[in-house]
């Protein structure tokens, strides 16, 4: 077996453990075993769990972050196609489902513990600069940190189901014309509240 074979093995394995088991319950010898190679397989590739979890993860969430920036910025700034740009962010969060699950639920322990409350925000970010260049009041921002944890929870939600590729980007495009949709109402309901109260 080459070498590149196996480092895919082992984290192949290593997917499913800290998926069933999350970082800190992981066991170094059941990823072995279910690669079906030795412990020193492992560490000629990986100096420690907590390396093997990085390279597995790594590169997954620094492209996720990347992508909901760029996103956050053509929306707001009117840069590029954000129509386009979600959908590279809702198939690149459907073609990579268990290492964004891995991300959000299983990486206590790791450098990545904290990566559902940085995407979060990162998502955030967006949706309160658009609130304000849309006119929202201060009095009712604290609303859309509300709003973007419903959003994401959809995410979740439809990440942990058992949906082929097809159906996922179907429900994710559903779900943003669901979220503009309420968006806009939600906005127009603001202003008729702002125009009721500064005739009061």
């Amino acid at each position: 077996m080459s070498e590149e074979n196996t480092k895919e093995l082992l984290l192949s394995a290593a997917r499913a453990e800290f998926l069933r088991c999350g970082y800190q319950k992981a066991s170094l010898r059941k990823i072995c075993a279910a690669a079906d190679v030795t412990t020193g397989a492992l560490y000629f590739f990986f100096k420690n769990k907590e390396e093997l979890f990085s390279c597995l993860v790594g590169e997954v969430a620094e492209r996720l972050l990347q992508l909901v920036q760029r996103q956050t910025d053509s929306e707001v700034n009117g840069r590029g196609d954000s129509a386009a740009y979600q959908r590279e962010l809702n198939e690149y969060l459907c073609e990579n489902k268990d290492i964004v699950r891995i991300l959000f639920y299983c990486s206590e322990g790791t450098a990545y513990s904290n990566f559902r409350e940085r995407y979060c925000a990162e998502a955030a970010k967006g949706f309160y600069m658009f609130y304000d260049k849309c006119g929202g009041s201060a009095e009712y921002r604290d609303i859309m940190g509300l709003i973007v944890r419903m959003r994401i929870q959809g995410y979740i939600e439809m990440l942990n189901g058992d949906y082929d590729m097809d159906k996922m980007m179907k429900f994710s495009e559903l779900m943003e014309l669901y979220g503009d949709s309420g968006f806009a109402g939600m906005m127009e309901k603001f202003n008729s509240i702002t125009k009721a109260q500064s005739v009061d």
